[in-house]
């Protein structure tokens, strides 16, 4: 398997490469080049890197483009209700808002059509809650704040089509061991 060294070579679609040229990305890093292909094909990844490797960018790229294409395929269908289509889950709030801030970003070319919710302990759930009206693309979330969400009903998890663990291992080391298995 041949390794991208370019952004287009991974097949990202223009609105992603526009924003990646703005933030002068000039290359893949290796866990990008490695991952992007794999979750644009719609293989399941399991992947670890050192902090400042890339890994937010390489999983939201696939995560943002798979999204934009479904909104404008013709097969596109808005659920109603309080939906999440991506759900990735972090172990502090700090990296909620780090990973959220980073989504947002990488998809300012697609004109708000993409919903970015960051949801964590800490603050009062009743924003967070309203945030989450009528659903989100993608919600980043701690495990502790997602389960007060899904037993208040303010959230559903029946729609999620990816679930990104970011610091799985973290997680674990910070005690979410029972969070996670719920």
């Amino acid at each position: 398997m041949t390794t991208a060294t370019t952004f287009t070579e991974l097949a990202l679609i223009q609105p992603l490469l526009a924003r990646l040229t703005e933030l002068e990305y000039q290359q893949p890093t290796p866990i990008q080049a490695q991952v992007i292909p794999s979750v644009l094909a719609g293989r399941d990844v399991i992947a670890g890197a050192n902090t400042g490797s890339g890994k937010t960018a390489a999983f939201a790229l696939p995560l943002l483009q798979d999204l934009y294409t479904q909104k404008h395929s013709a097969k596109s269908h808005n659920s109603k209700g309080n939906y999440v289509s991506g759900l990735i889950l972090v172990p502090t709030r700090e990296l909620a808002k780090q990973v959220a801030d980073s989504i947002k970003s990488y998809a300012v070319h697609y004109n708000g059509a993409i919903k970015t919710v960051a949801v964590f302990g800490g603050v009062s759930a009743n924003t967070q809650m309203l945030a989450l009206r009528g659903g989100t693309d993608i919600l980043v979330a701690t495990p502790g704040r997602l389960l007060d969400l899904i037993s208040s009903n303010a959230i559903k998890l029946n729609k999620v089509k990816t679930l990104v663990l970011d610091e799985a291992d973290r997680m674990l080391s910070l005690g979410f061991t029972e969070e996670l298995s719920d």
